[in-house]
């Protein structure tokens, strides 16, 4: 991995760590899109995890059109220019994982880690549901004529986006 490639790939990954919730497109049966957010945590695969619960829409939307776009943004009031906003957007395909499955509790500790106990409440709801988000393309946007397509097994290459000529 080159120098301009490891920079980019960290300040992708500075962008991601410094957000705690995700924006999320979802389709409806009738394929209409919706828009919601989510706090989510990540796995050294670079895979998210999303702890939601059943009455939201976006949770059936999961469930019978597993398709989704997430989007990482930063801070508007952080931002050098509202038109060029720090940000990563993946297609993601989302897989629910049942409170039987291994991974679930240590995200779920993973999940209380970073938000606190209101984790302990909610992994006492039923209707909550824990729903795995594994990228498979992925855009990084850091200003003006810097947008990169992440490539590789774990989104961790940087390709600059150059218009055709």
């Amino acid at each position: 991995m080159n120098d301009d490639n490891a920079q980019v790939i960290q300040e992708c990954n500075d962008l991601i760590e410094r957000c705690q919730s995700l924006t999320m497109s979802t389709l409806d049966d009738n394929k209409k899109p919706s828009i919601s957010y989510a706090p989510f945590v990540r796995d050294q695969d670079n895979a998210f995890y999303i702890f939601i619960s059943d009455l939201a829409s976006h949770t059936r939307h999961l469930e019978t059109q597993p398709r989704t776009s997430i989007m990482l943004i930063e801070d508007e009031q952080n931002a050098r220019q509202i038109f060029a906003r720090t940000r990563v957007i993946y297609e993601c395909t989302a897989q629910f994982v049942a409170r039987d499955n291994n991974r679930w509790s240590p995200i779920l500790e993973q999940l209380q880690d970073r938000f606190g106990e209101i984790i302990l409440t909610l992994r006492e709801l039923s209707d909550f549901k824990l729903f795995h988000l594994t990228p498979e393309r992925g855009t990084f946007v850091k200003g003006f004529g810097q947008a990169y397509r992440l490539e590789g097994e774990h989104l961790d290459k940087a390709e600059h986006i150059r218009r055709n000529a």
